[in-house]
C-alpha cells in the first residue's frame, strides 16, 4: 500500500509501504504525472523505509517486482521531458542494509531513468531540507 502526501506541495511524498503492488505504482505515477500536468517546479519525496517487522514480514514475489520496474521506466521514458523540466529532485528515503551501495547508485540511476537529480538519506527532514534547498 502506498501513502501519497500533498499536504506541503511543491515538496510531495509517496510512502511505499511493506510491498508496492503493479496498482500502488499505477496510482504513484498517476499522481506524478498529475504533478507535471501543473507545469511547475516541484521536488518529491519517495519513502522506502520500513521497520524491520515490517521488512521480515515482506515476501517479494520477482515478476511482480519486474512488472513494476518495466511499467516505472517505460512511464519515465515517456515522460522524461517534462520530469526533467519540472522535478527538480527525488529524494529517497531508505534505511536497508545496504544504505551505502543505494546512497552511491541513486544519483546516476535517478537521472538516467527521470532525467532529474537524485539522493538517498535516511530520514525524511534530510530529504525534505535538500529539496527545499533546491527550490530557492
Amino acid at each position: 500500500m502506498i501513502v501519497i502526501n500533498e499536504a506541503n506541495y511543491p515538496i510531495v511524498s509517496v510512502h511505499f509501504g511493506n510491498a508496492s503492488t503493479l496498482a500502488d505504482t499505477e496510482k504513484y505515477l498517476s499522481y506524478f504525472d498529475k504533478w507535471l500536468s501543473f507545469n511547475q517546479k516541484f521536488g518529491l519525496i519517495l519513502d522506502q523505509s520500513t521497520s524491520q517487522k515490517q521488512k521480515d514480514q515482506v515476501k517479494s514475489d520477482p515478476e511482480q517486482i519486474e512488472a513494476i520496474h518495466r511499467l516505472t521506466v517505460e512511464w519515465a521514458k515517456q515522460n522524461k521531458d517534462r520530469i526533467t523540466q519540472f522535478c527538480l529532485g527525488m529524494a529517497i528515503v531508505y534505511d536497508g542494509d545496504d544504505l551505502e551501495k543505494r546512497k552511491k547508485a541513486a544519483p546516476k540511476t535517478i537521472t538516467g531513468i527521470f532525467g532529474c537529480s537524485g539522493q538517498v538519506f535516511t530520514s525524511q527532514g534530510e530529504a525534505e531540507q535538500w529539496l527545499l534547498s533546491r527550490l530557492s
